[in-house]
């Protein structure tokens, strides 16, 4: 979810249960090309396992992404297709 589950929520989460997959918000490729990657990144090491969320549209970006997030120690990466958010269908990533 964007702007839900940032690493300070994952964290509490984390807290409640070792026994659940947590992911990240859905960072779109654009951002994750061209931000802060290691704001965007962060995360703690107690949050695992932990899957990264990825939107975008173009199959070579979501490549570059995930060979990102495997370089970061992410366990998973999870493309986002099913997102319902108006701005994500206007921005044309994810769903």
């Amino acid at each position: 979810m964007m702007e839900r589950t940032d690493r300070y929520f994952r964290f509490f989460l984390r807290l409640l249960t070792r026994h659940t997959r947590l992911y990240t918000e859905m960072i779109t490729t654009g951002a994750m090309l061209n931000g802060d990657r290691d704001r965007l990144l962060a995360f703690d090491p107690a949050e695992h396992p932990l899957a990264l969320q990825v939107g975008g549209s173009e199959p070579g970006d979501m490549a570059e992404c995930a060979r990102i997030a495997e370089g970061r120690g992410f366990d998973e990466v999870n493309i986002n297709v099913g997102c319902p958010s108006r701005r994500v269908k206007a921005g044309r990533f994810g769903a």
